[in-house]
């Protein structure tokens, strides 16, 4: 049996991530009047540069005696996701926010709305849905259903599938919590990135695209060394703490090269917890 309780942890982090994904996007349309589609698009970029994009390049490359020698060695892999990620993502903010977001180069706070967007459909996509899922099973489970679940997958994928089981019903609620604290810090280095590549677009700033690049590589190839060497609440406070300060660099750009345009970041918004 899955715990009350965890399942009273996952349904108020699928809540969790809603309410904060939706009360940003409501927050910057209401104060600083940005627009619904700049969240609209930071969305869509992620979808396809992360989503869709970096996952060919994966499918190309993973698959060739150089990602075999990557896989099997967690410095490559950290160095190689870190990156890919890097690069498509702050690329697609780049071009978005270059070309599609070009009219609104005179209003900084576009940069936080779309900042929503794009941390925001990923919380959702990879943060909300798949509590959701594991929600799914753990309601199941507790109705006596885990042997015709396993049942209708392949043999080779039921030991898998009974691994996610097992730890449904032994983790902590604790540890279900994770989820919803690790899309918080998404969603908040997310929108401090946002901030560097729009002062590299409408600054012509490079340096902080690639100091964008270069942080987003960061995160992600730390996440990865760390995984299997620290507990994840570790984990996740290191993760949290990376994108604190991340939002201090951002705010330090924003003071020196877009306050000048449209008023400071409210301090509601360094950290939208």
């Amino acid at each position: 049996m899955v715990p009350t309780s965890s399942i009273a942890v996952m349904i108020g982090g699928i809540v969790f991530i809603f309410v904060l994904v939706i009360g940003l996007m409501l927050f910057y349309k209401i104060r600083y009047r940005t627009k619904i589609s700049t969240f609209l698009i930071g969305a869509a970029t992620f979808i396809l540069f992360a989503l869709v994009l970096e996952q060919i390049m994966h499918v190309i490359v993973l698959k060739t005696p150089i990602g075999e020698t990557i896989q099997n060695n967690v410095w490559l892999l950290a160095l190689y996701g870190g990156l890919a990620a890097g690069i498509f993502e702050e690329t697609g903010r780049l071009l978005a926010m270059k070309f599609l977001l070009k009219k609104d180069h005179d209003k900084p706070h576009t940069a936080l709305m779309y900042g929503t967007g794009h941390g925001g459909i990923e919380a959702i996509l990879l943060g909300a849905l798949g509590m959701a899922g594991n929600l799914v099973y753990s309601f199941m489970i507790n109705a006596g259903q885990e042997q015709m679940l396993l049942s209708q997958v392949p043999a080779e994928q039921q030991e898998a599938l009974q691994t996610a089981f097992t730890q449904l019903k032994e983790f902590s609620p604790a540890m279900f919590a994770a989820a919803p604290v690790e899309r918080l810090s998404a969603v908040t280095l997310h929108i401090a990135l946002s901030v560097l590549v729009w002062t590299a677009v409408v600054k012509k700033k490079p340096s902080l695209f690639f100091l964008a690049i270069l942080l987003h590589t960061a995160v992600d190839a730390l996440a990865v060394i760390l995984k299997d060497r620290v507990s994840i609440p570790v984990l996740e406070l290191i993760v949290m703490a990376f994108s604190v300060m991340t939002v201090f660099i951002a705010f330090a750009v924003w003071k020196r090269y877009l306050k000048s345009v449209q008023g400071d970041i409210p301090e509601t918004e360094e950290t939208p917890a």
